[in-house]
């Protein structure tokens, strides 16, 4: 091994995190560009324009603390209405900020620096990473998921077939292998990270799985994977890049460009500025709104492509060998916590995941694509036992026989039941409507929500925060759902 290989100074420490910085800024941008969280004069426009800070000041670690503060007070401010890989996100920016006090209160706030907070926060968020694909695998360990009909697993190959233009085969044969391997990778992915002798193959895995799912449109999650995957890379990539740099002259003189471009202020306006008019844009239809939202995101599919290429080339340049000459081969990351009070973290994670098995929320709990259903009597995973259901929050169920509200006369249309707690919530927030359901044994006629003391007001404040539900077909139609 190269000796400046095994060595590792402080200036590297603060490098990675420059780096982690970055590709953090990057996904966040790749999250809103997608989904459309644009508008101007809302709290998402912040994220997106500290990113954009990010984006051109990696090594500042005040601008990488607040993208992460206002990124958190986004996901907070939006609860409980946040997708799976944004919860996830929100959790990470807590072990930022919590590590982040943890050392400010140990050492000073003015004498931490990035390298301080790379040490003892990478371990928190690669076991973190572990926990969500451990928990997603989990998720698909139900009956319903292998079943061809049904599989969400098949929704989804499907749905790439389309986009390749139909070349995939659609037989069952094709079916049960999507099905299966799907289970399989998902299973052992987690494994193949968290040992060292494998690591390198689950990061392989790891990046072709993201990559597929954002070819097939999900992006943003897909945006994030390559902060997270970088974490696994051995803490001597820094040296490597320089190393790597110093002998390529193109990659040299690009990097140089690059530098003088994004650290003229020029850039940092411009960049913001446009970010801003084309959040305008999309929010005020200055051009017809579809057209607009298209070209956004065929351009960030394209930045997608490139990213992940880009990503995989210069891996490879700098570890290619390391693979085949262990002589050459770097000590594999760290999982060993700094603290064991930042085991916190994953076990929140771990909490999330286990809500819909104990009865409480369904949706962004990492169950994300799994035909799993834990609702009523419809429980179909083949591992957790009901017993585990200590709450009743998704056995008060009610069926929706006729609405002049549409989603709920769309939810009558398809046999689609709402829980409780969401029908009462869904109610509370619309205008005045409609609506006969049954809840119970019992047949409910209302003829205006917004006087009917029950449906006009909202659950309670502190659940409707935290706790969202999915809506619950019957078994038959349990296909793909987030």
């Amino acid at each position: 091994m190269h000796e400046e290989h095994q060595i590792q100074h402080p200036t590297d420490f603060d490098r990675q995190l420059s780096i982690f910085a970055f590709l953090m800024a990057c996904g966040i941008l790749f999250h809103q560009s997608i989904l459309s969280d644009w508008n101007p004069l809302s709290h998402h426009i912040l994220a997106s324009l500290t990113a954009i800070v990010v984006l051109t000041h990696p090594r500042s670690l005040v601008a990488f603390l607040v993208m992460i503060a206002t990124h958190f007070a986004s996901v907070a401010i939006d609860l409980p209405y946040v997708p799976n890989h944004w919860i996830f996100v929100g959790v990470i920016d807590v072990a930022i900020l919590l590590t982040a006090l943890i050392l400010g209160g140990k050492h000073g706030f003015s004498r931490f620096s990035g390298g301080d907070l790379f040490q003892a926060l990478a371990p928190v968020i690669r076991w973190s990473v572990l926990v969500m694909y451990a928990s997603a695998a989990l998720a698909k360990l139900n009956s319903d998921f292998f079943k061809p009909e049904i599989s969400a697993a098949v929704s989804l190959y499907g749905g790439l077939s389309e986009k390749l233009g139909g070349i995939l085969p659609q037989e069952p044969w094709a079916f049960y292998l999507v099905i299966w391997g799907t289970a399989s990778l998902e299973c052992l992915l987690p494994i193949l990270l968290a040992l060292k002798r494998t690591r390198w193959l689950g990061i392989a895995l790891a990046f072709a799985f993201h990559f597929a799912m954002g070819v097939s449109g999900f992006i943003p999650f897909s945006g994030f994977a390559v902060a997270y995957l970088y974490l696994f890379l051995p803490e001597d990539l820094p040296a490597r890049f320089q190393e790597l740099r110093s002998n390529t002259s193109w990659l040299d003189t690009s990097c140089s460009t690059i530098t003088r471009v994004v650290r003229n202020p020029a850039t940092l306006i411009v960049l913001c500025l446009g970010w801003f008019l084309i959040a305008c844009t999309r929010s005020y239809a200055w051009l017809p709104p579809d057209q607009v939202r298209m070209a956004v995101i065929r351009f960030g599919q394209l930045l997608f492509a490139l990213y992940y290429a880009g990503a995989a080339l210069l891996v490879w340049k700098m570890y290619g060998r390391s693979l085949f000459d262990s002589s050459d081969r770097p000590p594999a990351a760290s999982l060993r916590l700094a603290s064991a009070g930042l085991a916190i973290v994953p076990l929140i994670i771990i909490l999330n995941a286990l809500c819909p098995y104990i009865g409480l929320k369904t949706e962004s709990s990492f169950t994300m694509y799994s035909n799993l259903q834990t609702e009523g009597n419809q429980w179909n995973h083949l591992l957790m036992p009901k017993a585990m259901k200590i709450f009743h929050w998704q056995d008060d169920l009610v069926s929706i026989i006729d609405s002049t509200y549409p989603p709920f006369q769309h939810a009558a249309q398809e046999d689609i039941r709402l829980t409780w707690f969401e029908f009462q919530r869904q109610a509370s927030e619309a205008n005045s409507f409609a609506v006969t359901y049954s809840r119970g044994a019992v047949l409910y006629e209302v003829a205006d929500t917004q006087l009917d003391p029950v449906l006009s007001r909202p659950p309670e404040v502190f659940w409707g925060k935290w706790m969202w539900f999915r809506d619950v077909p019957l078994p038959e139609k349990n296909t793909i759902r987030h």
